[in-house]
């Protein structure tokens, strides 16, 4: 075993045992000192740790961060939680705001859906006194489930969207993979609520906007979102032409949240307020995965046996299991250059499946940390490591297998 999977596997149960860990340690600790320890060791060096980073995924980060910041502080997230609220019964509060979460993963990815729900969700379970545990499971189900559906939905659905060369993407994403989402969506809903127990407690949690020093501006945080939605649609219906330049979604993230950094009178509160700990998070996270991609350990696995990387029962194991460990984004990119040929039916069940992964562990998904890092960041005590995994693990099996049989079945048809 290679010293870059050694210090993953420890990473991994460290995050596993941190219920049981001193209160003060968070989970970027974990990571950031995992890295660290790679950097010490020699695995990885600082030039191939700095190209490792997904910068431009960083950048859309905090762009995203800064929106939904401004959004929470003009008042705005609140609103939405009232109009949420002002349904008839709990069942159709809860499908409302589901529902709202998976389109915003669809259209604006999962991560950025993740960093918008977290305040929704906490205000809802103060209101209503109900546990945020739960509440912020289903947030986490309900962007992985409603990125599934969009090429633009979360990284890895970008790369196969770039490899198939489809003629219309979105078209070929809804169809093949729509039903399969819904059903696991209308499960995850069933299930979930199951668990939302009356808290007491939850109504004492600070998690109103402040009156001192809020930011009253309300349009450039709502310009900034219009100009974020309008730019990714822009980018998807000019994708494919040739000769015109799409900026990337860091790009599009930093134009986007300009109006508020130009022209609100509270830019430097926003710019205090951007999860920062979390971009730190995510800074060493690619590094780990950076040092294990160089350890071979992966590219060992996949090229080194003779498995049949296209048949549909190795997609789902490889990119299932290989996502828990390796993150589903990098095992999709190796997969995509492994793949001697790339049919739609392979792609769509490469992106459901390694989709569906991150329902998994905390860690299986990016937006589950960011979901579990800005609910400590209202002072919040969020869902632990097991927690998440036993409310998550019928969802991710339920997703799994309607996903591959689905898939099956229509592309019999």
């Amino acid at each position: 075993m290679s010293i870059s999977l050694t210090i993953s596997a420890i990473i991994f149960i460290l995050i596993a045992a941190r219920q049981w860990l001193p209160p003060a340690i968070r989970i970027w600790h974990i990571m950031t000192l995992g890295a660290a320890a790679l950097l010490a060791l020699g695995q990885i060096t600082f030039k191939d740790a700095f190209f490792a980073v997904d910068w431009d995924l960083i950048l859309y980060l905090f762009s995203v961060f800064s929106i939904a910041a401004a959004l929470y502080d003009t008042g705005i997230s609140a609103q939405i939680s009232k109009r949420i609220l002002s349904r008839q019964t709990p069942n159709t509060m809860l499908a409302s705001y589901a529902l709202i979460m998976a389109s915003c993963a669809a259209l604006l990815t999962n991560d950025a859906a993740a960093v918008i729900g977290v305040p929704i969700a906490l205000l809802m379970a103060r209101d209503l006194n109900w546990n945020a545990v739960p509440l912020l499971i289903l947030l986490c189900a309900t962007v992985t489930v409603g990125s599934m559906v969009s090429p633009i939905g979360n990284p890895q659905n970008i790369l196969i969207a770039n490899a198939g060369q489809f003629d219309n993407m979105f078209l070929v994403f809804v169809q093949w993979i729509f039903i399969p989402a819904a059903i696991t969506m209308l499960f995850s809903i069933l299930w979930l609520k199951r668990f939302l127990k009356v808290d007491k407690s939850s109504h004492e949690v600070g998690i109103q906007p402040s009156t001192d020093n809020q930011i009253t501006q309300k349009w450039p945080p709502l310009l900034s979102t219009a100009l974020l939605i309008v730019l990714i649609a822009l980018g998807n219906v000019l994708h494919g032409i040739e000769g015109i330049y799409l900026p990337t979604l860091g790009q599009i993230g930093l134009l986007a949240c300009s109006p508020i950094y130009l022209a609100s009178d509270k830019r430097r509160r926003v710019l205090r307020e951007v999860d920062w700990t979390t971009l730190l998070f995510f800074v060493s996270m690619f590094i780990v995965t950076g040092s294990l991609l160089e350890s071979g350990s992966l590219q060992l696995l996949l090229h080194g046996s003779e498995i049949n990387l296209a048949e549909a029962k190795t997609v789902t194991f490889v990119s299932f299991f290989a996502s828990q460990l390796f993150s589903n984004v990098p095992v999709v990119e190796i997969y995509l250059n492994l793949l001697h040929k790339k049919e739609t039916q392979t792609l769509m069940m490469l992106s459901a499946i390694s989709t569906a992964a991150g329902n998994l562990f905390i860690i299986s998904a990016a937006s589950n940390v960011i979901v579990l890092q800005q609910a400590e960041k209202f002072g919040v005590k969020p869902f632990n490591f097991w927690q998440f995994f036993l409310l998550m693990l019928p969802v991710s099996l339920i997703s799994v297998a309607v996903s591959y049989f689905y898939i099956i079945y229509f592309g019999s048809l």
